[in-house]
């Protein structure tokens, strides 16, 4: 039997300027992680969210935060984020040439460390890392955008990852984010995904915990 799918709802897509009421319906729910996109207007277009944003979610939620650093050079950044609250701290691979320093200076503050790939980057470009990280996010769309359809493509590199993991007996998650919906949810674990984030689809309307429960009643037909 697998494991229990795990739904992130992607802070990025909530009315944030409502944070405290957002997280009273989250806590509220079956979720145990909530993704947050941080943003530098420079590795991708669109800028978001700060240490001081993820700090006063901390102090709102026991849920856990699950930050994607979609920023140049993110060993800058690391820290801040780590103090201001971060359960775990995923980077993009093609963010940086300090990879394996960055993974390991996360795990020095006792945090889970994933790496993101772009719909360009190949799974043989990052093969050499994996027995090291604790998630890959696989983005199905590219980063910093929400308007571009699914890229299919990506289930095959899903797939790679979860033929690598089982041959090689690695402990890593595979997480998926992009255009995650009651669509794309079944083709995704599938593919081999144990995690998923979902935003545009979870915060569409104020029906945010009927959502998640749609998404999750599709994950549990794949444990």
């Amino acid at each position: 039997m697998k494991k229990m799918v795990n739904i992130l709802p992607s802070i990025l897509n909530s009315d944030f300027w409502n944070i405290k009421e957002t997280l009273n319906i989250l806590n509220k729910s079956e979720t145990k992680e909530i993704h947050i996109d941080i943003m530098d207007g420079n590795f991708v277009e669109d800028m978001a969210f700060g240490p001081k944003f993820v700090r006063t979610i901390r102090e709102h939620t026991d849920l856990k935060l699950d930050l994607h650093l979609m920023i140049i050079n993110p060993e800058r950044k690391i820290e801040k984020f780590i103090e201001a609250g971060a359960d775990s701290i995923t980077f993009n691979v093609e963010s940086t040439f300090n990879v394996m320093n960055i993974i390991q200076k996360v795990k020095e503050f006792n945090k889970k460390v994933g790496v993101a790939i772009s719909p360009h980057t190949s799974i043989s470009s990052i093969e050499s890392i994996l027995p090291f990280v604790d998630q890959v996010l696989v983005l199905t769309i590219k980063p910093g955008t929400s308007n571009s359809h699914i890229i299919t493509e990506m289930y095959g590199k899903i797939k790679e990852l979860h033929d690598i993991k089982s041959i090689k007996e690695y402990s890593y998650r595979i997480m998926v984010d992009g255009k995650v919906d009651d669509k794309t949810l079944g083709p995704i674990l599938k593919s081999g995904a144990e995690a998923v984030v979902s935003g545009g689809y979870i915060f569409k309307n104020e029906k945010i915990l009927d959502n998640i429960e749609i998404l999750k009643k599709i994950g549990k037909s794949y444990e």
